[in-house]
C-alpha cells in the first residue's frame, strides 16, 4: 500500500497533464472523418517529409556519434570533459536559438557565389532541407555520443585486446565484437534521435521559410491559423503513432535502462594514440565545423550593430521593445517569466522524476517475475512517452482540455511551467533510473543487515552514490525548461511571453534593430546553457561511501 502511494504523485501528475489532452485529441481527430485528412497531398508530403528527414537525420548522428564515442569516453586526454559540455550545448539549447544560429551560419556561405561556385549555394546553401537536416545533427549528435560512450566507457578492455592480439584489426573488431555489444546503446539512442528530428518545429518554422512542411508545423498552423482542430487531431493521432512505434521498436531490442549519465566509468582507460587517427580525425571535424562554428558565430554576430560597427548596442536595446514597439514586454520581463517557470518546472519535475527513479529501481514484489517485470516496464514507457510527444502536440492537447472543467488552466500562467515539467520529467527519470540500477543492491542488503529502512538507505547511501546524477538532472531540467519554444508558442500569450517567445517574435519581423535584439538574447542563452552544462560536467566527484560508515 505504501508503494501505491508513492506512487500516486507521478502517475496523477502525468495522466492528468498527458494522457488526458492525449485522449481528448484522439477523441477529437477520430470523431471527424479523420481519414481524409491523410489523403490532402500536402499533408502526405509533410508526412514523408518528416519521416526521410529522421531517418537520415539519425543515420548520420549514429555514423558519426560511433567514432566520437570512442575517443571521447573510451579514451583520455586532456579537455575530454571540455568537448564533451560543448557537443551536450547544443542538445539543450532552446530549439529556437539553434534555427537562429543555422540561419545566420547560412547567410555567411554566400562567399561561395562571389568564388563562383554557385553549384554548391543551388544545391545546398539555397536549400532549406539541408539546413533543416544539419540543424538536427547539430542537435542531436550528443544523445549518440553520451548514450553510446556512456555504455563504451564501462566495458572492460580484455575481448578487444584478446581480438588484437589475435591479429584483428580495429576496424574488425568493432563490426565483430565492440558493435554487437554496443547494439541496446546504438539503438535506444536512435529511437530517441528519430523521435525528436521527427517531432522538430521551430527549426522547420525557421529554417524552412515557409517552404517546408512537417507534421508538426501543420498541427500547428491547422489549430492556431486555421482553427481546423479535427485536422490538427489527425496529424497529432499520426505523430504520436510514430512516438509508439519507435519506443516499442527500442524496448523490444534494449530490454533494460539505457542512461546518458554513469555514476562509474569503471576501469582506467588509454590515452589516444596514432591507430586513433581517423576516429580522432571524424571527432575533432564534427566538433568543430558542426557544433563549434555555428555558436561562434551568433556569438560574434551578437556584438555587430545596425551600421555595420561592433559594440554592445544590442545589448542595450533589450531594456526597449524593438522597432515600433513590437513586444508585448521588454526582455528583461520575459526573462523574470521565464526564472519563475524553469523554478517551478524544475521543483517538479526533479521531485517526480527523482520518486519514480527510485520505484521503478525496486523490484515488483511477486512470485511471477515476468509479470513484475512486464508492469516495471508499463509503467517506465508510460512515464517516458511525453518525452517522444513533441510540446506542439502537448500544447494543442492543452488548448483543448483546459479551457474549462475542473482544471481550468488555459488562462493561468501555470500552465507553461506545467508543461515544462512535464517535458522534462522523462529526462530526469531517463538519468537517475539507470544510474540508480547500475549501484545494484548490495548496499541495500548491507544496509538491512545494519538495521536501516528503506527511507534510511536512501538519504545516506544511495543518494549520496548518485549525487552527480542528480545535479546533472537538474541541471538538464533548468535547460530544457527554458529553451522550451513549441508550447509556450501556443499557451504563453501577452505579459506571460517567456524568452523564446520573444525571441521568435524578434527574429520573424524586418528590422536592424529587432535583428540585433534576436541575436543578444540568442548569445546570452547560449552563455547560459553552456554555463549550466558546464557545471554539471566538472562537477567534483563525491567519495565512495560504504553502507555501513554511511549509517553511522
Amino acid at each position: 500500500m505504501k508503494r501505491i502511494g508513492l506512487w500516486a504523485g507521478p502517475l496523477l501528475f502525468v495522466a492528468a497533464l498527458f494522457y488526458w489532452p492525449l485522449a481528448n485529441i484522439l477523441g477529437e481527430g477520430l470523431g471527424q472523418d479523420w481519414l481524409r485528412t491523410f489523403a490532402e497531398p500536402r499533408v502526405l508530403s509533410a508526412i514523408w517529409f518528416t519521416v526521410w528527414q529522421a531517418v537520415l537525420s539519425t543515420a548520420i548522428c549514429i555514423l558519426l556519434g560511433i567514432p566520437g564515442a570512442y575517443v571521447l569516453y573510451r579514451k583520455k586526454f586532456r579537455g575530454q570533459k571540455l568537448l564533451r559540455a560543448i557537443i551536450t550545448v547544443p542538445l539543450v539549447l532552446p530549439t529556437i536559438v539553434v534555427a537562429i544560429s543555422f540561419a545566420s551560419f547560412r547567410s555567411m556561405h554566400e562567399i561561395y557565389r562571389t568564388l563562383g561556385l554557385d553549384l554548391i549555394v543551388d544545391v545546398f546553401v539555397d536549400n532549406p532541407i539541408y539546413w533543416i537536416i544539419v540543424a538536427h545533427i547539430f542537435v542531436n549528435y550528443s544523445i549518440a555520443v553520451r548514450t553510446i560512450g556512456g555504455v563504451w566507457v564501462t566495458m572492460d578492455n580484455e575481448t578487444e585486446e584478446a581480438a588484437e592480439l589475435a591479429g584483428a584489426g580495429r576496424l574488425r573488431t568493432l563490426v565483430s565484437i565492440t558493435l554487437p555489444q554496443l547494439k541496446p546503446a546504438v539503438v535506444s539512442a536512435a529511437a530517441l534521435i528519430f523521435l525528436f528530428c521527427a517531432t522538430s518545429y521551430g527549426i522547420i518554422l525557421i529554417l524552412g521559410g515557409g517552404l517546408v512542411h512537417s507534421v508538426e508545423t501543420e498541427i500547428a498552423s491547422a489549430a492556431t491559423q486555421f482553427l481546423d482542430l479535427p485536422k490538427a487531431a489527425a496529424l497529432a493521432i499520426m505523430q504520436t503513432l510514430l512516438t509508439v512505434a519507435a519506443f516499442t521498436y527500442s524496448e523490444n531490442i534494449t530490454k533494460g535502462a539505457i542512461g546518458i549519465e554513469q555514476v562509474d566509468e569503471g576501469n582506467a582507460h588509454p590515452p589516444l594514440d596514432k591507430r586513433d587517427w581517423l576516429a580522432t580525425t571524424i571527432t575533432f571535424v564534427t566538433i568543430g565545423f558542426l557544433t563549434l562554428m555555428p555558436i561562434l558565430v551568433v556569438l560574434a554576430r551578437a556584438f555587430v550593430h545596425g551600421d555595420g560597427g561592433f559594440g554592445l548596442e544590442n545589448f542595450a536595446n533589450l531594456s526597449g521593445r524593438g522597432d515600433r514597439d513590437l513586444l508585448n514586454i521588454s526582455v528583461g520581463q520575459a526573462a523574470l517569466n521565464t526564472l519563475r517557470n524553469v523554478s517551478i518546472s524544475t521543483l517538479i519535475a526533479v521531485t517526480l522524476g527523482t520518486l519514480s527513479a527510485y520505484l521503478l529501481s525496486r523490484p515488483i514484489r511477486g512470485k511471477n517475475l515476468k509479470a513484475r517485470k512486464f508492469v516495471n516496464r508499463v509503467i517506465d514507457i508510460s512515464l517516458l512517452l511525453p518525452m517522444g510527444i513533441s510540446s506542439v502536440v502537448l500544447g494543442f492537447g492543452f488548448l483543448i482540455s483546459f479551457g474549462g472543467g475542473p482544471l481550468p488552466l488555459r488562462s493561468s500562467w501555470l500552465i507553461v511551467p506545467l508543461v515544462q515539467a512535464l517535458m522534462a520529467l522523462p529526462l530526469v527519470i531517463r538519468l537517475i533510473y539507470p544510474a540508480l540500477v547500475s549501484i545494484g543492491s548490495d548496499h541495500r542488503e548491507a544496509a538491512s543487515t545494519a538495521g536501516a529502512n528503506a527511507r534510511q538507505t536512501w538519504w545516506h547511501i544511495e543518494s549520496r552514490m548518485i549525487r552527480t546524477v542528480i545535479v546533472t538532472a537538474i541541471g538538464y531540467a533548468l535547460v530544457v525548461s527554458i529553451g522550451e519554444f513549441g508550447a509556450a508558442s501556443l499557451l504563453a500569450y501577452g505579459d506571460q511571453a517567456t524568452l523564446p517567445t520573444v525571441l521568435y517574435a524578434l527574429i520573424s519581423r524586418p528590422g536592424s534593430t529587432n535583428y540585433g535584439m534576436a541575436m543578444a538574447v540568442t548569445a546570452i542563452l547560449i552563455l547560459l546553457t553552456f554555463a549550466l552544462v558546464s557545471a554539471v560536467t566538472f562537477r567534483k566527484k563525491p567519495r565512495r561511501h560504504s553502507s555501513r560508515s554511511a549509517l553511522s
